[in-house]
């Protein structure tokens, strides 16, 4: 039985499904410490109008409906991020989410103000179907990718001011912040101020069920039918019951999107055989997956190369029992700009570990690798790890 959701929750269980990229490949901008200011005050009687219209948005919790406009990072829109935190919104138990197509451009609206009037202006020139729009911007120095700050705005479908909130450098609440220094975590710090204003708590995040974010992101993540996905534990099973002895060809892995060679296949396969956790040997030549790398959303990445790879092996049936590939970004700089993917096949093509980790998962950031010695000896401790998980179920 599934567990509720509660919004601490929220932030650990989406870090290991989501990787945003601002600039459409697999790297993190790198932000600065943020925190909140207070909202710049209108007028007393706006103030008590406004008052009244986030009354009202909360207690049609959590069945207002709400559209989520392109978020804006750097000056950019983002379809990618408003999907994300939509999601997060879902997950605390909003019902019903819309994603705004036409982007809003806050222009040289530098004041909150400002930005309010440009935003109300927006949608009554483009009518939403929903009763409430929500704006989010952050704004990106390039090419430092240095937080400025971040806007967020409510508005109803009239295009009156519901809620705003700016966030800045200035204060330590959100300092936090510059451990994570990604879209991810940001968004949902984001969500989590603007939660409260929807009327949305612990109890609607428990009664949340999966809705229309959830598909989306499900397609956009690339996940294989359910049914494929159910029939991965027996084979992962069956794999830890082979023993050591089970054989295992290692292909050639491919390491910052190309191919490597077969002294590279080598390395790994003495890695894992010293492990003992099987008998690993590298395949005879090279292979080379060409799965893109390029898109923002890491889950999609991992699980095209999964489909490439249990083609391959199907064409290329190993006289081994399993067949491993792995897939390695890195940077030798920050440990935290990388990934480390692998892929284990039978050989019949079936799927039996697909296995992804990034700087949120604790076994890469104990590793915190910044080379391709570091990849290896990381996707050796995750086969252990897995192999121990399955031998406790």
């Amino acid at each position: 039985m599934n567990r509720p959701i509660t919004k601490k929750q929220t932030l650990q269980r989406l870090r290991a499904r989501v990787c945003i990229a601002a600039c459409g490949v697999l790297v993190e901008i790198c932000l600065v410490a943020v925190s909140v200011v207070a909202e710049e005050a209108p007028s007393q009687g706006t103030a008590a109008q406004q008052d009244q219209r986030l009354e009202q948005m909360k207690s049609q919790s959590p069945k207002a409906t709400l559209t989520i406009l392109p978020v804006r990072v750097a000056g950019r829109s983002l379809d990618r991020v408003s999907e994300l935190i939509g999601l997060l919104l879902e997950k605390q138990g909003l019902k019903n989410i819309e994603l705004g197509g036409k982007p809003f451009d806050s222009g040289e609206a530098s004041e909150l103000q400002q930005l309010t009037q440009e935003l109300g202006k927006f949608i009554q020139q483009n009518p939403i179907t929903t009763d409430y729009a929500l704006y989010v911007e952050y704004n990106v120095k390039l090419p430092q990718g240095e937080l400025q700050g971040i806007r967020s705005v409510f508005v109803d479908k009239q295009g009156e001011v519901v809620w705003s909130e700016v966030l800045t450098t200035e204060n330590e609440a959100l300092k936090k912040l510059q451990a994570h220094r990604d879209l991810m975590t940001l968004s949902s710090e984001v969500v989590e101020r603007l939660a409260p204003q929807l009327g949305l708590n612990e109890q609607t995040a428990a009664a949340a069920q999966p809705g229309k974010m959830a598909r989306l992101m499900d397609e956009r993540s690339g996940l294989p039918p359910q049914a494929e996905r159910d029939a991965m534990p027996s084979r992962e099973e069956h794999f830890r019951q082979a023993g050591p002895n089970r054989t295992l060809q290692v292909v050639t892995p491919r390491v910052l999107g190309r191919a490597t060679d077969v002294a590279s296949a080598q390395a790994l396969a003495n890695g894992l055989n010293t492990a003992a956790l099987c008998q690993a040997q590298p395949a005879a030549e090279v292979v080379k997956f060409t799965a893109s790398q390029k898109d923002p959303n890491e889950l999609k990445v991992l699980w095209d190369l999964a489909r490439e790879v249990r083609d391959y092996v199907r064409q290329h049936p190993p006289e081994t029992d399993y067949v491993l590939c792995a897939d390695y970004v890195f940077n030798p700089q920050n440990w935290e700009q990388g990934i480390v993917h692998f892929v284990v096949c039978d050989r019949q093509g079936e799927w039996v570990l697909v296995d992804m980790q990034n700087s949120h998962h604790k076994d890469y950031q104990a590793v915190r690798p910044t080379s391709q010695a570091d990849c290896d000896r990381l996707l050796v401790k995750r086969m252990e790890e897995r192999l121990k998980v399955a031998s406790e179920q």
